[in-house]
């Protein structure tokens, strides 16, 4: 089945706003097997909406809209579609209710203009999840060549999400005569450019080039790293890891350390990890970092019991010093810096600042001079990883 994404919505096209939303439908189809062959933006015009239909009709097998059901003038996906399709709009009483209903639910008075909502293309299906006032529309197209599945969803991410999740991909699997999902492993790289990741790889991928499943491929991440990722299309997860594991084993052993998770692992979360399995805690002295690398840490949760606290300073002489006091006023076993050596108008060293009792470490890097506060996530990243290799290799 060859499927096709929409996102509607003049904001996209005037710089204003970042689909985010046609990514995620793509992903999650590709999980169950269903390629997406095109994806298309248009603005909020009534004529380039129901051309954008028609032509995702002529080659696709499920066209999956999102963006333009809201209440207003310029929410007009449900008309461009029934326009597309030659057929009239209806209004849907029992809909109108529910939708009133979602109001009242709310304490808020419902607008006329959210009776816009009530109306869709004749013949079509309401979707069952409905989280916000925009009801998601479903139409099928039925002719001797095969049905075709037209889904229109909201703009908002989280109930184009619950829509997708509990709706629409229940519906897509039990059109699948052997459904089968895309299993993906990832390994998440710092310190290795994507060129040189595949060049240490060359020989896995020129193999897997004619196996076909799995498949091997690279995606640069920026503060993230590098993630190289296998995936194969399998029906059970036990399946594709029989494919994927002997593959994955030879990548581990190639990039070694340069690997510094998996998954849905981040570099603060493998750090915590870390630091929570040798039963050490850490505290920070941040100049160039400015707070950064504790809002890291922190985001991970609520309650971080290995880190102590940080000070914000911009001094950063005597750093070691200064590392030993901060060690040593949070109770913490572990200093972290993170200080600038020399600047020039295309790069920046930094230096990576480690106290750990007789231990003092510096690690002395060179990246490009990016914004100042892309730099800064650049050094937290960079800080973190020396820390994990640090703990990595401690007897």
């Amino acid at each position: 089945m060859r499927a096709e994404i929409i996102v509607i919505g003049s904001e996209l096209l005037l710089g204003e706003s970042i689909d985010t939303n046609g990514p995620w439908i793509a992903e999650h189809l590709r999980q169950i097997g269903i390629d997406c062959h095109f994806k298309a933006v248009v603005g909020d015009n009534l004529d380039n909406i129901a051309n954008t239909f028609t032509l995702a009709l002529s080659r696709a097998d499920i066209v999956l809209s999102t963006g333009g059901l809201g209440p207003t003038q310029d929410d007009i996906s449900k008309d461009g579609l029934a326009k597309a399709l030659g057929k009239p709009l209806v209004f849907d009483e029992r809909l109108a209710e529910r939708i009133a209903e979602k109001f009242a639910e709310r304490g808020r008075n419902m607008s006329e203009n959210n009776l816009r909502q009530a109306y869709y293309p004749e013949g079509a299906k309401v979707l069952a999840t409905h989280p916000g006032t925009a009801p998601g529309i479903h139409y099928t197209i039925s002719n001797d060549a095969g049905d075709k599945q037209i889904f229109l969803m909201p703009g908002v991410p989280s109930e184009m999400k619950l829509m997708m999740s509990e709706s629409i991909i229940p519906f897509l699997l039990n059109l699948l005569p052997n459904p089968e999902q895309v299993f993906t492993r990832t390994m998440k790289c710092w310190g290795l450019p994507e060129s040189d990741i595949a060049e240490k790889l060359k020989t896995i991928n020129d193999e897997l080039d004619h196996a076909h499943n799995p498949k091997l491929a690279y995606l640069a991440s920026g503060i993230n790293g590098i993630k190289v990722k296998l995936s194969s299309k399998n029906r059970t997860l036990a399946e594709a890891d029989q494919l994927i594991d002997p593959y994955k084993a030879r990548i581990v052993e190639i990039l070694g350390d340069y690997i510094f998770g998996y998954d849905e692992d981040s570099m603060e979360s493998v750090v915590a990890s870390l630091l929570e399995t040798a039963g050490l805690t850490l505290a920070l002295y941040e100049t160039f970092s400015a707070g950064l690398v504790s809002s890291r840490l922190n985001e991970l949760t609520d309650s971080t019991p290995y880190f102590k606290g940080a000070v914000i300073n911009h001094d950063s002489n005597n750093i070691f010093t200064k590392l030993q006091d901060t060690a040593e006023y949070f109770g913490a076993d572990i200093a972290l810096n993170v200080s600038e050596v020399t600047r020039t108008e295309r790069n920046i060293t930094l230096a990576l600042n480690l106290y750990h009792g007789d231990t003092q470490l510096t690690k002395e890097i060179t990246i490009p001079s990016f914004s100042l506060g892309q730099t800064r996530r650049f050094s937290v990243i960079n800080l973190l990883n020396q820390l994990r290799l640090y703990l990595q290799k401690r007897p």
